[in-house]
């Protein structure tokens, strides 16, 4: 199983770690190996109020950028991605925002829209003792982008971030903001799930894969091909795993390169299979291997 070079692989990529290790000899471990990009959409507020959340994205941001979210050392840094679609739902004592946002990774998208939180204007989101509706929602998202993106280092290797996930919905099931969060403990479950789990080890399979193509190109097309032969098992069982429709979108074209002029033709007829809006793709491909 790939898992087992997985020693091999944090060396590989502890190495690509080192020039941006250097760079930041003096800042406080793994902070900033998380990145943000966040954008609010405030056409849903009354005009009065959408200076109040002008600064909210800022806010969100710094909070993410400044966190240590990962233990792990040989994690490479990467960007995630929040779009928040605001309205106002105000009450007697405080202002409260309903809004649908888009959580978004390298590779994986999720979409939620139930959310519901308390936010004033002057308010900051800091990593403080106590339950705080706005940071659980972000906390949530962060740490399943996280889970998913550990399973590219190593079988399962998320594991540890998807049960930081489970911990906040139970904190948030019993909170006063619980709308919501019944949906997002469907997302966890499957996370759980046989299904999805057969997803993140294929996950193994592929990443290692594209590791090693550099030195040792045969093997490493074996590992990607076996990882696209479990996908197909994985979509037989589930055509509705969202995952790993967003994974062929993002590494379709990854494949279509690892497998230029190899005359093997298999990865090709899978995605055809399991991709059928790009057809015409995959059989140009198909029938440049065979000619």
């Amino acid at each position: 199983m790939p898992s087992t070079f997985l020693p091999r692989l944090q060396c590989c990529v502890i190495g690509l770690m080192l020039v941006f290790a250097a760079a930041t000899a003096f800042a406080t471990p793994n902070k900033g190996i998380v990145r943000a990009k966040v954008t609010t959409i405030l056409d849903k507020l009354p005009d009065e109020f959408k200076p109040r959340m002008a600064d909210f994205a800022g806010k969100v941001e710094k909070y993410v950028s400044a966190k240590s979210w990962i233990e792990e050392d040989y994690v490479l840094p990467f960007t995630i991605g929040f779009q928040f679609f605001l309205e106002y739902r105000p009450t007697s004592t405080e202002d409260r925002y309903q809004c649908s946002l888009i959580a978004s990774g390298p590779d994986l998208q999720y979409f939620d829209k139930r959310a519901i939180f308390p936010f004033q204007q002057n308010e900051s989101i800091t990593d403080s003792p106590g339950y705080v509706p706005v940071r659980a929602l972000i906390d949530f998202y962060v740490y399943l982008l996280i889970g998913n993106e550990l399973d590219k280092y190593g079988a399962l290797e998320g594991t540890k971030y998807f049960e930081k996930a489970r911990a906040i919905l139970q904190e948030a099931k019993f909170s006063q903001f619980i709308y919501g969060w019944d949906y997002r403990e469907d997302t966890i479950l499957a996370i759980f799930g046989e299904n999805y789990k057969k997803f993140r080890e294929l996950k193994d399979y592929y990443f290692y894969g594209m590791s090693a193509l550099a030195e040792e190109p045969g093997p490493a097309r074996d590992y990607i091909k076996q990882s696209l032969e479990r996908l197909e098992v994985v979509l037989r069982e589930n055509k509705d795993n969202l995952a790993a429709k967003q994974f062929i979108d993002a590494h379709y074209s990854e494949v279509i390169d690892v497998f230029r002029g190899s005359k093997d033709t298999q990865p090709f007829q899978i995605l055809l299979r399991l991709d059928p809006e790009r057809k015409h793709i995959y059989e140009e491909q198909i029938a440049a291997e065979t000619n």
